[in-house]
C-alpha cells in the first residue's frame, strides 16, 4: 500500500512539475527581421579593421575623431569610449588629444589644447558645445581647426548634422574653411575643403 501511495505521489508530482513548466515557455515568435541602421546601437556597424593598434576595452565602443594632420587637412582616427557612446564621450575624448603614435605619424589637435569641452542637449539635430574661454587665445588658424574637428567628430554622432558653439553661456562666433565668422550652426559643408 505504501508502495502505491508513494508512485502516486511520484505520479502527481510530476504531472504538477510538467504544468507548471508549460506556463513558463516563450511564446512563438516571427521570422527573424533586419533592423534599419537606426535602430543598430552607435559603433556596432563599424567594419574596418583597427589598424591603428588600438586595443578595444570591454564595455567601450569604436567612435572615430578627427584630428588635423599634413597641410591643415582634417584626418579621421579611430579611439574608444565608454559603451554607450555619447556626444559628451566623444568630446572628452576628443579633448584628450593624439595618441603617441598618432602624434609620430604628425597629428595633432587644436581642440585638445585649450581646456574640456561640454555639450548641451540636442535639438533638431543641432548640439551645443560649450567652448572654454581659452578657445579665444588660440590663432584664427588653429580655432578654425578646431572648430571643424568638433564639428566633424560631433556630427559623426547619429542623428546630429549641426553644432552650435557657445562661449561664457553666450552665442560664440567661430570661423568656417573660409575664416568667416558664423554663429552656427556650423555644418560638415562649412568645413569641407578642409576633409578633402
Amino acid at each position: 500500500m505504501n508502495r502505491w501511495r508513494r508512485l502516486l505521489a511520484t505520479i502527481l508530482t510530476a504531472a504538477v512539475a510538467a504544468g507548471s513548466l508549460a506556463g513558463c515557455g516563450v511564446g512563438g515568435q516571427g521570422p527573424p527581421r533586419a533592423l534599419g541602421r537606426d535602430s543598430v546601437p552607435y559603433g556596432l556597424l563599424a567594419r574596418r579593421a583597427n589598424r591603428r593598434g588600438t586595443v578595444p576595452r570591454f564595455g567601450s565602443v569604436r567612435v572615430t575623431l578627427w584630428l588635423e594632420g599634413a597641410n591643415q587637412q582634417l584626418s579621421p582616427v579611430s579611439a574608444y569610449v565608454a559603451w554607450p557612446a555619447t556626444i559628451g564621450g566623444l568630446l572628452n575624448a576628443l579633448a584628450q588629444g593624439p595618441t603617441e603614435r598618432q602624434s609620430e605619424q604628425g597629428l595633432v589637435s587644436p581642440a585638445s589644447s585649450f581646456g574640456p569641452l561640454s555639450s548641451r542637449s540636442m535639438r533638431r539635430g543641432v548640439v551645443p558645445v560649450e567652448l572654454p574661454a581659452s578657445f579665444e587665445n588660440l590663432s584664427g588658424g588653429d580655432q578654425l581647426i578646431a572648430a571643424a574637428q568638433i564639428v566633424y567628430t560631433v556630427t559623426g554622432f547619429p542623428g546630429v548634422h549641426g553644432v552650435t558653439f557657445f562661449l561664457a553661456g553666450r552665442r560664440a562666433h567661430v570661423p568656417n574653411a573660409v575664416g568667416k565668422l558664423l554663429a552656427g550652426p556650423l555644418t560638415r559643408k562649412d568645413y569641407s575643403s578642409l576633409a578633402g
